[in-house]
């Protein structure tokens, strides 16, 4: 029979699934590092053309009926440019403002700019996945969990807006 008035658990300790200990130099190293600073103002730029091409996409004739769905990515397009600032300036302490600005080269029609969206959007899950395995620090993996489960629900919902028009 179950000893339902007994101890259940053997140890009176409890075991952590993850380390969450900081080395006190991993700042310094993350801060040293200019392989990620690079990176981190590609994704700036990456996030500033996507979010040109939600927003041409919004503008685009035919999608009237989905402009809900198209302003909500332009808006999440707007988040990631912010929040990688944040983690840009949690990092080196100072935030990139002078970056150069390219124009995206976008597509002509509308199904090739979905098509387009669609595999970048892909593309930048394993590289925002990537890249929060890089950090060692928690207050630095929200930011990349933010984006990437936004990433996904773009994913999402862009197959469902190339499905709808263009099957």
């Amino acid at each position: 029979m179950y000893p339902y008035n007994g101890k259940t658990q053997l140890y009176g300790t409890r075991t952590r699934a993850k380390e969450t200990v900081i080395q006190p130099d991993s700042a310094a190293l993350l801060s040293a590092d200019k392989r990620l600073e690079d990176l981190l103002t590609l994704a700036r730029q990456e996030a500033r053309q996507m979010a040109m091409k939600y927003e041409s996409l919004l503008n685009s004739v035919g999608m009237e009926d989905s402009k809900d769905i198209l302003k909500a990515m332009y808006l999440d397009g707007l988040k990631h440019l912010r929040l990688l600032r944040e983690v840009g300036f949690t990092i080196f302490g100072s935030t990139d403002e002078n970056m150069q600005k390219m124009e995206p080269e976008m597509a002509t029609d509308t199904r090739a700019l979905l098509e387009e969206l669609l595999f970048s959007e892909i593309d930048d899950i394993n590289f925002y996945r990537d890249l929060l395995f890089a950090m060692p620090e928690e207050d630095l993996w929200n930011a990349f969990f933010e984006i990437i489960t936004d990433k996904q629900n773009h994913t999402a919902a862009l197959n469902h807006l190339y499905a709808k028009y263009f099957r």
